[in-house]
């Protein structure tokens, strides 16, 4: 039963393609850039960012602590540090920017 299980899997696999050429309009630039470049997952990140609460961005971006101080998580300060985080703000900034221009 395994063995034929693994067939139907390799013939599902084999007539699937694999493409890296997919494109997504740009909120900051307005023009097609590829979901797999860095540009894109630094949009996107900003854009997640900015659909989160206040006290969610505030966890985001400096972590949480325990009632007794204890680190319970990093967040992006604590684990890519202050310019990283700095430069997710400036994205945020430039996308709201941009969605209040007139169209």
């Amino acid at each position: 039963m395994m063995e034929s299980l693994c067939s139907r899997l390799d013939a599902i696999t084999s007539a699937m393609t694999y493409s890296r050429d997919t494109k997504a309009i740009s909120e900051l630039t307005g023009e097609p850039v590829s979901t797999w470049s860095e540009e894109w997952r630094i949009e996107t990140e900003a854009r997640t960012v900015l659909k989160m609460s206040k006290e969610q961005r505030d966890v985001f971006f400096n972590g949480r602590k325990d009632e007794n101080g204890k680190t319970i998580d990093r967040g992006v300060i604590g684990i890519r540090g202050l310019k990283s985080a700095e430069e997710i703000k400036a994205t945020m900034e430039r996308l709201q920017e941009a969605r209040s221009r007139p169209k």
